[in-house]
């Protein structure tokens, strides 16, 4: 499997029909959804809202995918439109908004310039997990935009997983689990397990252990053409712990002793529409305070 470079390409088009998804439980999603509504089909945009989990049949002919929420909205939506390849706006109406395009104090005229193709299509890595068991898949393949997150139970005891990326052999971890994180998921839950924040535009993986028990295993940046692969051990045969995968905070399954998680990029990035002139520095300094003192 070859590298890839990821793009940031202005969009260059005008969309003439939008599905529209939003957090139920913001309260302030439907009143932005009437006035998103409001706005579109006075352009001429063709706009449907879209149920939690469209069908095939609602995302055919659908240029354009918006979603109303926050960062969550923003991962639910992402896993619906990627492998479609439907360019995905964010309105935050969350708290932090930190995958967002818009803000709803400039929905006006940030839809104008969407709508005009002043808008840059900038593709994010998304990765595809399976989990294997004997040799037979028993979960998976499913996408994650932010993370595969593999971690002890509620039994709160250390787990053996055994980590190789393509062929190499990575480490052998032992603690309460590992988060591998794509870059854009490196400002999410590996960044508060003390993880390096990762430019978007890189084509790589992030391997961040949660609480190891050892002084010298830190993050791990490997190439993300290259398929990871973690299995769960155990250090006596008596141990039986419980442990478990998530993707993007959604629960996957329950692991069983030899199973083994194998994570690789999704075919397709999601396609994530931004303004022209974004930086992502920028919105670290914005959202999340970064270098302040």
């Amino acid at each position: 499997m070859e590298t890839r470079s990821l793009s940031r390409i202005p969009s260059g088009r005008t969309f003439n029909s939008a599905l529209i998804f939003r957090n139920e439980a913001k309260l302030d999603s439907l009143r932005t959804l009437r006035l998103v509504r409001a706005l579109l089909r006075a352009r001429g945009v063709v706009v449907k809202t879209a149920t939690s989990t469209p069908s095939p049949k609602e995302l055919r002919g659908v240029d354009l995918a918006i979603a109303l929420g926050g960062d969550g909205t923003m991962l639910h939506v992402a896993r619906e439109v990627s492998s479609r390849g439907i360019p995905l706006l964010g309105v935050n109406v969350g708290t932090l908004g930190f995958l967002s395009g818009v803000e709803t104090s400039a929905l006006r005229r940030s839809l104008r310039d969407v709508l005009a193709g002043r808008f840059v299509v900038e593709e994010r890595s998304m990765f595809s997990a399976e989990v294997m068991r004997g040799g037979k898949r028993v979960f998976g393949p499913d996408l994650a935009l932010n993370e595969v997150v593999i971690r002890c139970g509620e039994q709160a005891r250390a787990i053996t997983l055994s980590t190789r990326s393509g062929e190499r052999f990575v480490a052998d971890y032992f603690g309460d689990g590992l988060i591998v994180a794509t870059p854009t998921g490196s400002t999410a839950y590996s960044l508060a397990a003390s993880g390096p924040i990762i430019d978007p535009a890189l084509d790589v993986m992030l391997i961040a252990p949660i609480c190891p028990h050892a002084l010298t295993q830190r993050p791990l940046i490997v190439p993300a053409h290259l398929p990871l692969v973690v299995r769960l051990g155990q250090r006596r045969e008596s141990e039986v712990p419980r442990v478990l995968i998530s993707l993007d905070g959604r629960a996957g399954c329950e692991l069983k002793i030899g199973d083994e998680v194998r994570v690789c990029r999704a075919q397709a990035p999601l396609r994530l529409l931004l303004p022209s002139g974004r930086s992502f520095f920028e919105v670290l300094r914005r959202k999340l305070k970064w270098g302040q003192r």
